[in-house]
């Protein structure tokens, strides 16, 4: 079986975070809010701009989301870096509408395949969770 590539797991990842959002938003929010995110973090993370985010509602395309191989040579941590900011921020930007287990949804919405790649890039849904209950919790309180 061939290895996967990092291009194939950021638009998985990425597609998976644009279809989540979209039932709990609509899609055309969903893709807008992915847009502007990466756009915005292309100043941390230069490779994000091999990185293409397009509305689909009235095209005949199924993916959202397209990258290029140029992300192939990245660093394999900062393409997890970038992918955990991504995450983090699409959540915080969905606010409330993103919904309490959004990143537990995410890892659970992953194919298997993809699993072994992303716990090399670094990324832990399962802490990212808890970070973010433990966040909601602290904000909570502090009201």
């Amino acid at each position: 079986m061939a290895a996967i590539k990092k291009s194939e797991v950021v638009r998985h990842v990425l597609q998976k975070l644009i279809d989540i959002s979209s039932r709990k938003t609509t899609e055309g929010h969903a893709v807008s809010t992915m847009h502007d995110l990466i756009k915005k973090l292309e100043e941390k993370y230069d490779f994000l701009k091999h990185i293409e985010i397009k509305d689909t509602s009235f095209l005949e395309l199924d993916d959202s989301v397209t990258v290029m191989s140029e992300i192939n040579v990245v660093k394999l941590n900062a393409v997890g870096e970038a992918l955990s900011d991504i995450i983090r921020t699409m959540n915080y930007a969905l606010g409330k509408d993103a919904g309490h287990f959004f990143i537990k949804e995410l890892r659970n919405n992953i194919e298997e395949s993809y699993n072994p790649i992303i716990q090399n890039m670094g990324l832990d849904f399962s802490l990212m969770q808890l970070e973010h209950e433990v966040n909601e919790l602290e904000k909570n309180i502090k009201k």
